[in-house]
């Protein structure tokens, strides 16, 4: 089964919303300079970009993440939109600031690179309260395994006389992994005080892997319209990779049911 992608088309900038901008997050936004690059070369609208994170760079992000020594004590979102804009001439925007944000606008996707469950909680919640159709991509990892989760808060319509082919709503992370709801705040991973430490919690390699298979998601649905796996899983340790077929019977064994809100 299928689900086509309703922005496939769009004649506008799509709005994306970039939440967290550390591990997987900074090397998010390297990736979405090649994606919206490339649509601008292909003639479409391209995308527009607004990142969020309240958190300034620190020593123990310095290897892991895309920050070097001198970015040490200036704001992430600071640092990652400055150099996007200063070397592509893009107008991207960079808000310091948790999400939701009282000043943020509607985005048609936001891409979640956070490391809590909490804040997925909070901004399921905000996003339901939003309405309309919005995209969330979700990743989420561990120390060397994580997933990509490619939801859709709303409703969209699909192609006509295929209905029993498509599907016209994709489960979020919540969605599939209702958990999340009863997190305690001793399972979030706290903040690292070096990089030696911070590869205890994560591997150095596993957030790029994460905005890779984040980033070929995003680009099979602008490039040819549809997907055909709602979510990717990645795993270092045996390497291996796997995905979640967009089909309602494989996500009714999360406990999701197709159709029911």
């Amino acid at each position: 089964m299928r689900h086509y992608f309703y922005l496939h088309d769009a004649q506008y900038p799509i709005k994306i919303h970039l939440v967290g901008c550390g591990g997987t997050g900074s090397h998010l936004a390297t990736r979405l300079v090649q994606l919206n690059t490339t649509l601008l070369a292909l003639g479409r609208a391209g995308i527009e970009v607004s990142m969020y994170d309240p958190d300034l760079v620190s020593e123990a992000n310095v290897g892991r993440q895309l920050y070097y020594f001198q970015d040490i004590g200036l704001p992430k979102v600071t640092v990652l939109v400055t150099r996007v804009n200063q070397s592509t001439g893009f107008r991207w925007e960079g808000i310091p600031e948790e999400y939701p944000a009282p000043r943020a606008d509607s985005p048609d996707i936001v891409i979640t690179a956070v490391d809590s469950a909490k804040a997925r909680v909070k901004i399921g919640k905000a996003l339901g309260k939003k309405g309309g159709q919005i995209y969330w991509l979700d990743c989420g990892n561990m120390k060397r395994s994580g997933q990509v989760v490619f939801g859709l808060c709303g409703l969209v319509k699909q192609p006509k006389g295929q209905q029993k082919k498509v599907v016209n709503r994709l489960p979020t992370v919540l969605d599939l992994y209702p958990e999340l709801a009863k997190f305690r705040p001793g399972d979030d991973q706290g903040p690292s005080c070096s990089l030696a430490e911070a590869i205890q919690q994560q591997d150095l390699f596993i957030n790029a892997f994460m905005a890779l298979e984040a980033s070929e998601m995003l680009w099979k649905a602008f490039r040819y319209g549809y997907l055909e796996y709602s979510a990717a899983y990645i795993n270092l340790e045996p390497r291996n990779t796997g995905i979640l077929p967009i089909d309602p019977k494989v996500w009714r064994r999360f406990g999701y049911q197709y159709g029911r809100r």
